[in-house]
Order: C-alpha cells, then structure tokens, then sequence
C-alpha cells in the first residue's frame, strides 16, 4: 500500500499534468538531494543546503545560515569545474555558492517557478531545468545564453553526449537539442511523463523511463524506438547501466536487470516496498532504497548480499562518496546516512537546531 507521502506525491503530479493552461503549476514535496567531493556531502532538504564531512558527518556549514520560510531546497546540488556549488531552489531561485563556506557568488533569478531537477554543467554552460516548463541554457557566471520551451513542467536534468542535450519532460517527451543553440533536433512521444533524467549508452542508445511504466531505447541520431520494456506500475528513478546491463525499479517494487541491447529480462526481485530512486552500482554490488526505509545490495545475479533498515523512507537514490554509501531517509531524524560496502553505518547526520 502506497504511503500519504507518495500518494501525495502522485496527486500533485496529476494536478499538475491537467493543469497545464498554467505555467506555474503545482509540484510536489520532496526528498532531499545529495552530491559529493572527495572529502564533503551537500545535501539540500527543506529550509538549507548543508556541507557535511564525509570523514565524520559533521556540519561544516549550512546556507541560509538561517531558515528563511521563503526558500527550500530538494534539487541535488551540483559541483561545477570551476569550483562552484550550483542549486536551486523551490523559491524560483538559482544559486551559486562557493562550497567551502556557502557562501553566494550570484544569484538567477529569470525562472518563474521551482528548481525541481538538477542543473548539467557541460560545455562552459549550466543547463537548468525549470518547472515553468523552460530549459535555461547560462554560461558559469549566470548569464543567460538561450532558453527552451518544452509543453509541461520540467523536473530532471538533461544530458548530453557533447553535441546535443537529451531532456524528459511531463509532457510525455524526449527532445534533443544542439547543445551551443538550444535549437530542436528531435522530439520523440512516449507513454507517460518523464520524471528522471535519461540515460546515454555508449553506442547511439538512450534510455529513458516513463510515469507509464515502460523503459524505453531510442537512438540518438533520430529518436527511433529501438526497443521497449513495459512494467505494472510507473517509474521514477534513472536505470543504471553496467556491462550491459539495465538496472532499475518500480513503484510496485520490483527490481530489474536488463539485457541493455533489446531490453530482455535477465531477473527480477521484489523487496519490500516501492522503488522510486535510480540504483548504485559499486563493483559487483546494486545498490537501491525501499520506500520501507530499507537499503538493499544485490550482485549482478540478483541475489541479495544485504539489506540494511536505515527508516524512514527511501526515495532518493544511493550516492558513493569516498569509500562510503550515502543515503538520505524522509521522516527520518537523521538527514544523512552513511553505510560502508558491507552494509555497517559509520556515521548519521542530524542537523543541529539554530
């Protein structure tokens, strides 16, 4: 049985599905999103963005320093080149901040609804999703250089393989872009709104889920469906791709691997609960959270190596950081927790109240 916060969830995005006559249409709560360097995590949930160490979980800085009603955070923050810290925020905001102290380098402030997807830095420019249904295309001091207009909300990051964007959007399209111009290529309908960022093979192939529960291939050149992979229920999360290998789950919780050439079913496995998150591949190790609150390791064959209670509920994806596996539980105390590969935690984070 589906949970208030993921039925919630769901409810916000139909609304926002029908509600398409505005641009500013609702979205959903969230979870938080993580990123990492060698030696911090920045996790963005609710009123900040924290800085947390990753030799001992404890904070090194949080921005605003102090809660402000007006901002919140749940788009994975991102690291660019350069050194900065690049996050938006649900208060139509986007920031750069330096991530040694949080402090801000600048601020865009031209899209008029919520960073809900995280930003690609590629090419010397930020490519950030908006869910006014606008790609904003900036160079790395915030400047914007193009804008594209999809026909619904945009909650996902683009990627691209250095010649054209790839990006999901609600409206039920894949579009490619000339990633100097922003112009079209491509678009290509599929069954249902395209909630997570696609993914790129490695020879011409693009993977992309959809809220109607298939898996799709397309190929980059035209957006031709090369193959697609139908499950009962929809999909959220990113599949992650190893040795030719698909890995990803559904809302139903289940767990797949696919033969990543025509989409074959190599196994599947069925934890307890949904599986909303895109997989981490470590090694030999799959790694995924339940909407249980549970983080679960399977090897390539689908047997399970572990299964870790961390509570609350897992709906954001696994992040490595070092030699350590971070997670970030809703309703939970703790905002982020770390496990080693054997499944032992080494430490949690629990922001101090300022």
């Amino acid at each position: 049985m589906k949970t208030k916060f993921l039925v919630l969830i769901l409810g916000a995005l139909a609304l926002s599905l029908f509600l398409s006559g505005c641009a500013t249409g609702l979205t959903p709560s969230s979870w938080p999103g993580i990123a990492v360097d060698a030696e911090t995590a920045y996790a963005a949930s609710a009123a900040h963005v924290y800085a947390v160490s990753l030799e001992n979980g404890s904070e090194l800085w949080r921005f605003p320093e102090k809660a402000d009603a007006k901002k919140s955070f749940f788009a994975a923050p991102v690291l660019t080149p350069d050194g900065q810290l690049i996050v938006g925020g649900y208060d139509h905001i986007l920031y750069s901040l330096n991530p040694q102290n949080g402090q801000v380098n600048w601020e865009f402030a031209a899209g008029r609804d919520r960073w809900i997807g995280s930003v690609l830095v590629a090419n010397d420019l930020i490519y950030a999703p908006n869910a006014d249904y606008t790609l904003y295309a900036l160079n790395l001091k915030g400047e914007l250089q193009w804008k594209f207009q999809a026909r619904q909300s945009l909650w996902s990051a683009p990627v691209t393989d250095g010649q054209r964007i790839y990006l999901g959007s609600l409206d039920h399209k894949v579009y490619a872009l000339d990633a100097r111009s922003g112009k079209s290529v491509w678009e290509k309908s599929l069954t249902g709104a395209v909630l997570s960022s696609p993914l790129l093979g490695s020879k011409g192939q693009l993977y992309v889920t959809t809220f109607g529960g298939d898996l799709f291939s397309l190929e980059t050149t035209k957006g031709t469906e090369l193959w697609k992979f139908a499950t009962p229920s929809f999909i959220w999360g990113q599949p992650a791709l190893n040795a030719w290998k698909l890995y990803f789950g559904d809302a139903d919780g289940n767990f797949y691997a696919l033969d990543a050439s025509y989409g074959a079913k190599n196994w599947s496995v069925q934890p307890n609960g949904p599986i909303l998150g895109t997989p981490l591949v470590v090694g030999d190790l799959i790694l995924f959270g339940t909407e249980s609150g549970e983080l679960v390791a399977v090897n390539t064959q689908g047997k399970n190596v572990w299964t870790q209670t961390v509570g609350g509920k897992l709906y954001g994806p696994p992040i490595a950081g070092g030699n350590l596996i971070l997670v970030a539980p809703v309703e939970n105390q703790a905002l982020l927790s770390a496990f080693d590969l054997t499944g032992t935690q080494k430490w949690a984070f629990t922001p101090a109240k300022k």
